[in-house]
């Protein structure tokens, strides 16, 4: 692949990456801060599911920097939100996250500098 097609590429998954991050966080603040019960404990599963969002958050902001490690953590994250919560494998926006972290993981396989099979010539 070209190098300026590998960069606008890369840039448009850090668009989509930010967007996806700033999106959750006004998400977070308005239910944490400005719901009807603002200082209503949540459950230990709400818990796991938010830890594990925010795992996945972090992880594609990491992918801005290492493209493979930040989505493998982001697409871990989602795999393990599914495990404690399965009705998030019913369609919804959710699955922005996952396909997010699998372009990352795309677009660190395609820009490497030299293919992997010249190590064994």
């Amino acid at each position: 692949m070209k190098p300026l097609l590998i960069k606008i590429f890369r840039w448009v998954l850090r668009v989509l990456s930010g967007l996806i991050i700033v999106f959750f966080l006004f998400m977070f603040i308005g239910e944490a801060f400005f719901s009807e019960n603002p200082g209503k404990p949540i459950s230990t599963n709400d818990i796991l599911q938010l830890s594990t969002m925010g795992l996945g958050l972090i992880g594609l902001g990491l992918a801005w920097k290492w493209e493979l490690i930040g989505g493998i953590i982001a697409l871990a994250a989602f795999v393990a939100l599914v495990f404690i919560n399965t009705s998030v494998i019913h369609p919804s926006l959710l699955y922005i996250v996952p396909i997010t972290a699998i372009l990352f993981i795309l677009l660190w396989t395609i820009s490497r500098k030299k293919p992997y099979y010249s190590d064994l010539l």
